[in-house]
């Protein structure tokens, strides 16, 4: 959900060529291997040196390849967690950036302060780089959620009301009153104005905008109705946000509020979704019979009809289904796998595990990542990490949570789990386990009891 064209993908790499030394640095940090830095410091000392002309000769190839070392090298400090050296950058160096590689790197060292709780240096950044981009809707969230996390309410509805104020602004120019701003029927109208696609486009993810950020700060002020009001606005008025209703029903439930989430659940559309979630939300109310029933239903569903889209959920709900019918097992009477680096994967390494629900389960996390080769997905290593972690296996759930993060910051979009894992972890696993892995995870600012139903 981006509305600018600031990243750019890499040219193809010719032996020999500076696209293949940058490769090979992009291998390298892939790996996890610090020699990484030692290949992006080469590349960015002798491409930094060249003259402008020459590096941007032949459709701006060899200032590309700065660019993309720059923020190659941002990404492997992130990886590793060296936060001062992510947020740091040679006055030189960044001279000769382009104008949008400057920009996506101060995105980065904002999130580099986010990552070390220095939240309003953050913001402060966040704020500088979206007035030169007023639209741009991954800074605008970015800003956003800083400040949700730093509980700053007010401010982080200021960035709706800002949102806000710069669509009247269009209204005006359209003849319309600016009090309209909020109407979906009028939003419409407006779209359908729009000479071009790619206009109305653009235009509509801004409408689904202010009403999805409206109603996620009725979530944080737990006015849970008209967050639900708010959601489905901007479902109507953008595909953004009509395809995502996940979005709505997840914090929903997850708050207590299954009655309210049941309208957005109707419109998942997998019914392994449906399903696992529909379970959670009686889970939660004490109705383990019922959520039994749900994720049963779930679990018959041939791994094959499953979308990539709700693996996780189809992988959850044969963890839930096991925890209601067995107590987490010792360590002593889990598999014992071997020693894999830094995730644990293979075909057949849950056969030890005692619940049937949880062998499976974890069967299909680690398949998962046995076919991702290169780019392991850090939310599969998420499940992987729990399912070791039922079975009892801490020293597997600890180094696939490491790898996860260790991926989510080299990708700069976290350095934790999303909050909803938090929920996960705290229902399946033991209260000791949870308190040592739980700084893995980013938590709910309110984070309640664990349910009676558990």
């Amino acid at each position: 959900m981006t509305t600018d064209t600031r990243r750019s993908g890499s040219a193809a790499a010719l032996k020999g060529s500076w696209e293949a030394l940058h490769s090979e640095a992009l291998a390298l940090s892939r790996q996890g291997n610090d020699e990484a830095l030692n290949k992006y410091a080469f590349l960015i000392e002798r491409l930094a040196a060249l003259p402008e002309s020459r590096r941007t000769a032949q459709e701006q190839r060899l200032q590309q390849i700065l660019d993309q070392s720059v923020l190659g090298l941002q990404s492997h400090y992130a990886r590793r967690n060296r936060l001062d050296d992510m947020a740091a950058i040679d006055d030189g160096v960044f001279k000769v950036l382009s104008q949008d590689a400057r920009s996506l790197w101060r995105e980065n060292q904002a999130r580099a302060y986010w990552w070390q709780d220095r939240q309003e240096e953050a913001a402060e950044i966040v704020r500088t780089e979206s007035e030169n981009l007023p639209f741009d809707v991954d800074l605008r969230w970015l800003l956003f959620s800083i400040l949700i996390d730093d509980n700053k309410i007010s401010e982080a509805d200021a960035v709706h009301q800002s949102l806000r104020l710069l669509l009247q602004n269009l209204f005006r120019s359209q003849g319309l009153s600016e009090s309209l701003v909020d109407d979906v029927d009028v939003q419409m109208q407006v779209k359908e104005r729009l000479d071009s696609e790619s206009e109305a486009n653009q235009v509509s993810i801004q409408f689904g905008l202010i009403h999805f950020l409206r109603s996620c700060v009725a979530l944080e002020t737990q006015r849970w109705q008209e967050a639900a009001d708010a959601f489905g606005k901007a479902a109507r008025v953008s595909d953004a946000y009509g395809e995502r209703w996940h979005l709505l029903y997840r914090p929903l439930i997850l708050n207590g509020q299954g009655r309210l989430a049941q309208r957005a659940l109707n419109r998942e559309n997998s019914p392994v979704s449906q399903g696992f979630w529909r379970g959670l939300s009686g889970y939660y109310t004490g109705d383990r019979r019922g959520a039994a029933t749900e994720w049963r239903r779930v679990v018959q569903v041939p791994l094959e009809e499953v979308t990539l889209t709700a693996v996780g959920d189809w992988i959850l709900a044969h963890y839930y289904l096991g925890a209601l019918q067995a107590p987490p097992q010792s360590e002593s009477q889990g598999a014992a796998p071997p020693d894999t680096g830094e995730t644990d994967d293979g075909e057949d390494q849950g056969s030890g595990i005692q619940s049937d629900e949880v062998r499976q389960g974890l069967h299909v996390a680690l398949n998962l990542l046995g076919q991702q080769e290169t780019r392991r997905d850090p939310l599969v290593l998420g499940l992987a990490a729990l399912g070791w972690g039922i079975n009892g296996n801490e020293d597997h759930l600890h180094r696939n949570l490491r790898h996860a993060v260790e991926l989510l910051r080299a990708s700069l979009q976290d350095n934790r789990l999303s909050v909803f894992n938090w929920y996960f972890f705290r229902d399946l696993l033991t209260p000791e386990v949870f308190a040592e892995v739980e700084d893995f995870l980013r938590a709910p600012r309110d984070a309640g009891e664990k349910p009676a139903a558990a």
